[in-house]
């Protein structure tokens, strides 16, 4: 799984100034890679920001730290805030997951959801059953493939608390003056 590596950037005329640095905030999270940047996508979403390189009027500070840490595997893109915020969070990707997404039934018949797996060891039997069916089962677990929204993407991370400080930013440098500036490693 490749971890994001950037910072949001506002501009100040001419000049982009780097602010926020995100990678502990957006720590491992495959689904929203993927649904934005196309990176690790697992889930089958259009990617919406994917492949638009290193910003040509990016800060200097980010300059220098992508010349240190950018290889041909980095995937670079960026997105302004206006992009942001236009997305369709309840879009649904194309296809099912690749994953399989793993439930226990607790003794009220509620489900909690366990971990997402691509290949677990003995556990080819589900994949299988998964071609065909909406979900498999086996004693308290449940396993399914689900079609996820990109809203499904953004759950459980911090991409809320990105959203808001890049919106602060935008009420002083507009919504076109911010932007995320992203690679992956």
């Amino acid at each position: 799984m490749a971890q994001i590596y950037g910072a949001v950037e506002f501009r100040i005329r001419d000049e982009w100034y780097d602010v926020i640095y995100i990678s502990s905030l957006l720590l491992q999270h495959c689904d929203l890679n993927g649904c934005l940047f196309g990176v690790d996508n697992y889930a089958g979403f259009v990617p919406l920001f994917a492949n638009r390189g290193i910003p040509a009027d990016c800060s200097e500070n980010m300059r220098q730290k992508m010349d240190v840490y950018l290889d041909d595997e980095s995937w670079p893109s960026w997105v302004l805030y206006s992009e942001l915020i236009r997305v369709d969070w309840d879009e649904c990707a194309l296809s099912r997951d690749c994953r399989i997404s793993e439930y226990v039934v607790c003794a009220d018949g509620k489900e909690n959801f366990v971990t997402k797996w691509l290949n677990k060891l003995g556990c080819d039997w589900v994949r299988q059953v998964l071609e065909t069916e909406q979900e498999a089962r086996s004693g308290d677990r449940v396993f399914r493939r689900p079609v996820l929204r990109r809203a499904d993407a953004i759950a459980d991370t911090e991409f809320g608390l990105l959203m808001k400080l890049m919106a602060c930013l935008a009420d002083r440098f507009g919504a076109d003056g911010v932007r995320l500036v992203v690679w992956f490693g």
